[in-house]
């Protein structure tokens, strides 16, 4: 009799915490959640092997790296691939209205998990919350990179899994965006970023891929965007500035020792757009100049431009590049299209210094000189398939000779060229 009073005793202990947790339970409406995503799968032949990423399935330019003893460019050599990892799959999250706005979510992923290690796991490409008022929104969470798609989607449209780059931004941030329609036509974009996947090049000795993105983390700076668009008819015209901040490295070392260091890089980039979607046609323009766009998967950087023996103490002057793309697509069932792009690097804003007897530099090759692709493509489009046939010339001018300090650039070049044959089969749903 008196075990069965604990034991009655005790589950009435349970069950008044249990009701107590319920009662104190933060309950939701019911959200509905609409499940997308394809399934991808291409293969790729190229001549000259390339910067690249996923097992060049992501390629980037031709990536130059001498001659041979017969004075044959040692990169010139074809390879080939076939892959399934830009398969991708998301959800698009409603939710009731909250503070008086109507709130959704959305969470994507893809296979191309750490590209240049393990490209075939899972890797958190889009997770964001967005609360939509009548006048204005608030996205919060990681997404594109507002100077990719600027407004209205307007990014290129190709075959290739690059997307247009490097010849257009491609990044995708943590990020708060706050919209607001200055009238029916007008938005006002404010964005407040830092960095992940797409990191700025520092001088830090990273030992493994988490670590990549200290530049950003240490400068305790976010990266600022702001941006005007205006969408009507099926045409958008967009212009934004951006503002970032890093540190290229937090310790340096000297003949003096160990010392701190608070000196910031500080860059800024200016983009402007032309789009126009409608119907069977599609087309964008697009001009970018800015300094140390690495983080953009765009050519440049920064380098050294004074350095302190005793201290190991640097400051820094940018590179910087324009890049300009064109993209024409017509067609739904039968589909062409035509990408165009170039970059052009004008060299650092003030001399470099020597650093143990050379110059010092960070980004993503910051000396090239020029670099462009022309790329046409054709698609068959049948209920959830699509066929893409796609030919990808790229080619860039590498610096070669003696290194001018002044402007950072060699004085001569060498080119590379590397001619893509794709073909891929996806199936929407």
């Amino acid at each position: 009799m008196k075990k069965l009073t604990i034991l009655m005793g005790m589950i009435f202990i349970l069950s008044s915490v249990t009701f107590a947790q319920e009662e104190n339970k933060v309950t939701a409406k019911k959200s509905s959640i609409q499940f997308y995503g394809f399934v991808r799968s291409e293969y790729y032949y190229d001549t000259y092997k390339g910067l690249n990423a996923a097992q060049d399935n992501f390629y980037l330019f031709p990536l130059y790296k001498g001659l041979d003893a017969e004075g044959n460019h040692l990169n010139q050599q074809g390879i080939s691939g076939f892959t399934a990892m830009a398969t991708r799959f998301g959800m698009n999250i409603s939710g009731p209205e909250i503070l008086g706005a109507k709130t959704s979510a959305n969470i994507e992923t893809d296979f191309a998990g750490i590209v240049n290690v393990y490209p075939e796991v899972l890797r958190l490409r889009k997770a964001y919350v967005k609360l939509d008022w009548e006048k204005s929104s608030l996205l919060v969470g990681q997404t594109w990179h507002p100077l990719w798609n600027g407004s209205g989607a307007f990014f290129p449209q190709v075959g290739g899994l690059n997307t247009g780059s490097p010849y257009n931004p491609f990044n995708r941030s943590p990020q708060i965006d706050f919209d607001y329609k200055l009238g029916k036509n007008v938005t006002l974009s404010l964005t407040a970023l830092y960095e992940q996947q797409y990191a700025s090049k520092g001088f830090y000795p990273t030992s493994n891929t988490n670590t990549s993105n200290l530049a950003k983390r240490n400068a305790g700076i976010p990266e600022l965007v702001a941006g005007l668009y205006y969408n009507s008819g099926g045409i958008s015209l967009g212009v934004a500035g951006q503002f970032n901040a890093i540190k290229p490295i937090d310790i340096t070392e000297g003949t003096g020792g160990k010392y701190q260091s608070d000196e910031l890089n500080t860059s800024y980039a200016v983009m402007t757009y032309v789009g126009y979607k409608k119907d069977k046609w599609f087309f964008l323009l697009k001009e970018m100049v800015g300094q140390n766009l690495a983080n953009m998967l765009m050519i440049g950087g920064y380098g050294v431009k004074t350095y302190d023996a005793v201290t190991g103490g640097m400051t820094y002057t940018n590179y910087t590049t324009a890049n300009t793309l064109v993209n024409i697509v017509y067609g739904t069932t039968f589909q062409a299209g035509l990408f165009a792009g170039i970059s052009n690097n004008y060299g650092t804003t003030d001399a470099l210094c020597e650093v143990d007897g050379a110059a010092k530099t960070a980004g993503l090759m910051p000396t090239m000189k020029q670099t462009y692709r022309v790329a046409p493509y054709f698609a068959y489009n049948y209920k959830n398939l699509r066929f893409v046939a796609e030919y990808e010339m790229d080619s860039a001018d590498y610096g070669t000779g003696n290194f001018d300090f002044s402007d950072g650039l060699y004085d001569d070049t060498v080119n590379a060229t590397n001619h893509r044959i794709l073909l891929m089969l996806t199936y929407n749903f």
